[in-house]
């Protein structure tokens, strides 16, 4: 059955009310710190919701470095927070990457947006033999979690680890994440 032609502008309407919504949406971030844009979020659906994902390709992130952030509601230890590097390694979302990751190393304590926890950089072992320099980063506030994972030429940099904690403690980012966290 074609709809009739008194449901085309409804249906068309419709449609630019879709459209309308997700290029708002999209743009929400696009200036959310300088050098950083906002991309498409380029994983399958998993137990977690979706997150945002960030891109920087000026020096100040120490070269192209990807950004993937999201929160993980009731996830965390209410007494502790984040308080090891075990933690961060099985919670920073690295395994979306690739499921194949090492540490390069001891994290650091972090602390973005008044919520503490710790950062570790890794060496991602993709699928076709190329090795990434990544890092992730998880903190908490109360019983959830902030996750990201990063990946590009300079994500491991402390350069980029710095400009990656920048960003997710930014105005809008952090509006975002803590509009998300006082749903829990």
């Amino acid at each position: 059955m074609t709809p009739g032609r008194g449901a085309v502008p409804y249906l068309a309407a419709a449609g630019l009310v879709v459209a309308g919504a997700a290029m708002s949406h999209a743009g929400l971030f696009q200036a959310a710190e300088p050098g950083w844009r906002e991309v498409a979020w380029p994983f399958a659906r998993d137990a977690w919701p979706a997150g945002r994902a960030f891109r920087c390709g000026s020096a100040a992130c120490g070269g192209e470095v990807d950004v993937y952030v999201r929160p993980k509601l009731g996830f965390c230890n209410c007494g502790t927070g984040v308080a090891g590097d075990d933690e961060v390694d099985g919670v920073s979302d690295m395994d979306m990457i690739s499921a194949d990751f090492t540490p390069r190393g001891a994290g650091l304590p972090v602390v973005i947006g008044g919520m503490a926890g710790r950062t570790r950089a890794y060496t991602l072992h993709m699928p076709d033999g190329r090795q990434r320099p990544a890092a992730g980063f998880a903190v908490s506030r109360r019983c959830d979690l902030v996750v990201a994972a990063s990946q590009g030429p300079g994500a491991g940099s402390p350069e980029a680890r710095r400009a990656i904690a920048e960003l997710l403690g930014t105005g809008q980012v952090m509006t975002w994440l803590v509009s998300l966290l006082g749903k829990s």
